[in-house]
């Protein structure tokens, strides 16, 4: 009796031990305030339901910082056994896109998600989904962060600016049943990103073809008097259009100024959600080198965040990394090093061509590329016009060599 006894203790306890870990389910909200929440002055909070409840204005970044119980803090070994994150979320039925972060002081993982949806779902994640918001692995990795160190959930933004450096829109979203799980499938094997001949052969053919610009405050224009107009993705269009002899080429930025490649890494569902070009261009590095990311770190980002554009875009997008632009002043040689590792990574995958608009520039010399720059970023009418006709050689040699 006794041995039964000890044997379906036992079978309870692995049962419970397998079962998803509740974080968190905004049922008291009185014990949550008690913990110290902390919220940004231009973002509200509210506890409804069972459910918490985010509002931010137009144009105003920031987020509330829910810390864990600290009773499920104090023992929470087990939680060591799971690879993934699932929370029920409710939108509030616009085109907008909500925040939710999990971790702890500096090791906080991100993932954007649509809020189109007004009914309650669930959102299950792997936690190779979660890409951290700075110089981290994903959770679980050796010497990164475990599951068990989770102690805090963000919701909001850290930014207040979207494509183009528009006003993030206003938007709200509720959450509710936050829970670690085990069984969370892991991320399908990335897809090769399309060959390049395909897309030059639809220039060809005069066939429609969109090229998406990825890229930080170098691609959003930043500084020019009219960023819609004048940016080096709007004008490579208009030079495709005029040199390739037909209408039906869109060109076009989806950049954010002060992205790094860890915040693409981050918005790519977002990003590629609602459009599928047939070329994707990737230019950053100029604000991964201000957070004193090293090469090898930048080149991790960009070899995960192809796969990650590929995986968005199911193959469908050819996938063009520009080598990281000299910068202005003492940025014209910090930046060399980045550059290199564009060269490298496109050489070693082999499935992505590299456009290496830094060996044209360099040979310029700083004063010379200089008079291309607003300032020791960002380039000027002048310099966007340069990019531009630099991009639209690149792609007219190619059209061309097969024609």
């Amino acid at each position: 009796m006794r041995r039964g006894a000890v044997v379906l203790a036992l079978l309870i306890c692995t049962a419970a031990w397998a079962q998803p870990f509740l974080v968190e389910d905004f049922a008291d909200p009185a014990a949550i305030e008690a913990r110290g929440i902390t919220c940004s002055p231009d973002v509200s909070y509210e506890f409804a339901d069972g459910a918490v409840t985010l509002t931010s204005p137009e144009g105003k970044g920031g987020s509330v910082s829910i810390p864990v119980d600290p009773a499920l803090v104090a023992g929470n070994e087990a939680w060591d056994a799971s690879n993934g994150i699932s929370f029920m979320v409710k939108g509030d039925g616009s085109e907008n896109w909500g925040r939710i972060g999990f971790g702890y002081r500096g090791y906080i993982y991100e993932h954007y998600f649509p809020l189109a949806n007004t009914e309650w779902h669930e959102i299950r994640l792997h936690f190779d989904d979660l890409p951290g918001a700075g110089m981290i692995y994903p959770i679980g990795t050796p010497g990164n962060l475990p599951p068990s160190g989770i102690r805090t959930i963000q919701l909001g933004d850290r930014w207040q600016l979207t494509w183009n450096n528009y006003p993030m829109p206003a938007h709200s979203f509720s959450v509710d049943e936050i829970r670690l799980i085990a069984d969370a499938p892991e991320p399908a094997p990335a897809p090769a990103p399309r060959p390049l001949e395909e897309v030059i052969q639809k220039l060809r053919n005069h066939e429609p073809v969109s090229i998406q610009c990825m890229g930080d405050s170098i691609t959003a224009g930043t500084g020019l008097p009219d960023r819609d107009t004048q940016q080096y993705a709007v004008l490579l269009g208009q030079k495709l259009r005029e040199r390739l002899g037909y209408d039906q080429i869109e060109s076009y930025s989806r950049a954010v100024g002060g992205a790094r490649l860890t915040d693409a890494r981050i918005w790519a569902p977002r990003d590629f959600a609602d459009v599928r070009p047939d070329l994707v261009t990737i230019a950053y590095g100029y604000n991964d080198k201000t957070s004193a990311y090293p090469a090898d770190w930048y080149a991790y980002s960009l070899n995960d965040y192809v796969d990650r554009i590929a995986r968005e875009t199911k193959g469908g997008a050819a996938i063009c990394p520009i080598t990281t632009l000299p910068g202005g002043g003492h940025r014209f040689i910090m930046l060399d090093d980045y550059a290199q590792a564009v060269r490298d990574l496109c050489a070693e995958r082999g499935d992505v061509a590299c456009i290496d608009l830094a060996a044209q520039i360099k040979p310029m010399g700083r004063l010379q590329w200089m008079t291309y720059l607003g300032d020791l970023a960002h380039p000027n009418i002048a310099g966007h016009e340069w990019l531009a006709e630099a991009l639209a050689d690149w792609i007219v040699e190619r059209v061309e060599a097969g024609g």
